[in-house]
């Protein structure tokens, strides 16, 4: 279903916040909506009033309410006209000011909203804008479970029974947060930057087979939850078909790839579950790494530099 936003939507969601008074519109008439694919139209989502280039959410405040006092009263009808033509979600008034009986009387019956509230003008435009761009920004559901390791966001996939709730379980033993087990949700809030968090149904809970549902705020205290992460990393556990082949790993550099999320390649590593190894103490590894190779240094590569080098020297030793 394509994501959209009502000014209901947008009063709901933020009138505590901003402390939004609903003053008048849209309820007898079909209301207007924003929908995702007005992130890449030309108008922006919501900013100071702008004949020009439409917003769709019309803030004003005392510079623009200034503006439209000064007109005469047939210039001021035609400029009213002219914004509610374009249909604007919301025509929302900041800085504490009332809002004008002229632009009450225009949008009467149409379906726009009319808000105000006692925010800064600038301020709200900042705020509405982040906060339409992500309520409508691309998103996704992946299984498994999203942490925190390491100030890293690692989301921990793999087949049914291969362990992702009992190495969750065990992380957060080792002082590790919980964001979300079974169902994360994740969000592109920018070009490269996806962000993780808990649907509100599966908020603190944590699935172990054998033990049922876990209350992990309860057992584990505040500390041990994580509202949302960057998701940066993915753990994959992977239950080999045949431990007695002979292994195809790279010994180098590991199992690494790339998974797609929302069109973006996110590093991910293989770990394969066997008998006897400790996976807590390996992820917490893999995750060490990956923050080295971030910071430029690459221990494989490193090593091979190294060997290279010895070589070399070795050689020109038989040489002489």
């Amino acid at each position: 279903m394509a994501r959209s936003l009502t000014a209901r939507n947008l009063f709901d969601d933020l009138h505590d916040r901003l402390n939004l008074h609903w003053a008048a519109g849209t309820g007898e008439n079909k209301p207007y909506s924003i929908s995702a694919g007005d992130l890449s139209a030309r108008p922006d989502l919501a900013g100071f009033l702008n004949l020009i280039h439409p917003n769709k959410v019309q803030v004003l405040g005392e510079t623009e309410i200034r503006y439209l006092d000064s007109q005469q009263p047939a210039e001021l009808v035609m400029t009213l006209e002219h914004i509610l033509r374009s249909k604007p979600l919301a025509i929302v008034i900041g800085d504490g000011l009332d809002i004008p009986s002229s632009i009450v009387t225009a949008a009467a019956g149409s379906g726009t909203a009319l808000m105000r509230t006692n925010y800064p003008a600038w301020e709200l435009v900042n705020y509405l804008q982040y906060h339409i761009a992500r309520k409508l920004a691309r998103r996704t559901t992946l299984h498994g479970v999203f942490m925190e390791v390491f100030t890293i966001g690692v989301q921990i996939s793999g087949d049914p029974g291969s362990g992702k709730s009992e190495l969750a379980l065990d992380l957060l033993n080792r002082g590790h947060r919980l964001i979300a087990d079974d169902a994360p949700e994740f969000t592109q809030i920018s070009p490269e930057i996806i962000d993780g968090t808990c649907p509100e149904a599966l908020q603190d809970c944590l699935e172990v087979r054998g033990l049922g549902v876990l209350n992990v705020r309860r057992m584990f205290g505040d500390a041990a939850i994580k509202l949302n992460k960057f998701l940066r990393l993915i753990i994959h556990l992977e239950i080999p078909e045949d431990t007695t082949g002979p292994e195809i790993t790279d010994r180098l550099h590991g199992d690494i790839s790339t998974q797609k999320v929302l069109e973006l390649d996110v590093p991910r590593i293989t770990l394969p579950v066997l008998a006897g190894r400790n996976m807590a103490v390996m992820t917490e590894a893999a995750v060490r790494d990956f923050m080295l190779k971030m910071k430029g240094y690459d221990a494989a590569s490193a090593f091979i530099e190294r060997h290279t080098r010895i070589m070399r020297r070795n050689q020109r030793g038989l040489k002489d």
